[in-house]
């Protein structure tokens, strides 16, 4: 075994074995398992911030419940061009973070804020719900797969880009005319790269090596399962923040911890009825 897959077993199943020993742990999971919105969850995170229960994102679909996540019901509260495929089990989704114009520059946010860190891991990151990798293998190898991607990540663009230039543009600060500039030149130059990026997948797409990978509690962001599909190759990873690099586990340690752990429960008490 690499160091590297090694250390992933160890940090994966120290998670594991944390996350388990947490006090109250199986009765906050009955509860999110339950969709219970009258539960107070203080241990499981990723859930719906408290200011967006009840409101409607995106303008599409019903109002965020307490027991949600980004990903609850994903294709009803999300456009549909963000699912790129669907079985019974999982959606292959586009992840618009890694497409977020706060990832290209510290300066365009319009809170002034750099929040880099908060966009995506490589030009095209997908995020599967559930069964995952046999269903991402079988949708990489059909001949509309990679039209598909990045249609969904050009979408991802603009949308966030006319979303920071109308934020700009209502603004009452001195600096707005400023910052629209230097989001419309950063904008011209990610265009190109996202261009060129398109072009070489599509060229490359039976050579393209892909990384599947997770982030385990208390490192995730989004409380839901789901697994992260990036391209391997660095150049998909020129405007790309480095800051969750870290935190990724392999596909391979997470199915390894997960097998010897079915095989020979672990779980204090056994596992949840």
């Amino acid at each position: 075994m690499s160091i590297r897959f090694t250390d992933h077993l160890e940090e994966f199943g120290r998670l594991r074995t944390e996350f388990w020993s947490t006090p109250g742990i199986i009765e906050e999971l009955k509860a999110y398992e339950a969709r219970n919105d009258d539960h107070e969850y203080k241990i499981l995170k990723g859930l719906i911030p408290k200011p967006l229960v009840g409101r409607v994102t995106n303008d599409v679909g019903p109002a965020w419940q307490t027991s949600d996540t980004f990903f609850t019901d994903f294709p009803e509260h999300n456009y549909p061009n963000r699912v790129l495929s669907s079985t019974e089990h999982s959606h292959i989704i586009c992840n618009v973070a890694c497409h977020d114009t706060r990832l290209y520059s510290s300066d365009i946010d319009p809170s002034s804020l750099d929040k880099t860190a908060a966009a995506g891991m490589s030009y095209m990151h997908l995020l599967l719900i559930t069964e995952m990798k046999a269903h991402f293998l079988d949708f990489w190898n059909r001949d509309d797969s990679v039209n598909k991607v990045n249609r969904a990540i050009h979408d991802a663009m603009e949308r966030r880009y006319t979303e920071v230039a109308r934020a700009y543009q209502r603004s009452n600060s001195s600096t707005a005319p400023q910052r629209l500039a230097l989001l419309d030149a950063v904008m011209e130059e990610c265009r190109i790269s996202a261009v060129n990026f398109a072009n070489t997948l599509r060229t490359n797409t039976s050579a393209t090596d892909v990384v599947f990978g997770f982030h385990s509690h208390p490192h995730h962001s989004v409380g839901h399962l789901h697994m992260h599909v990036l391209l391997a190759d660095p150049q998909f990873r020129t405007y790309s923040t480095l800051a969750h690099d870290w935190k990724t586990l392999s596909f391979e340690a997470v199915e390894h911890v997960l097998g010897e752990e079915e095989a020979e429960p672990t779980i204090p008490g056994g596992w949840p009825a």
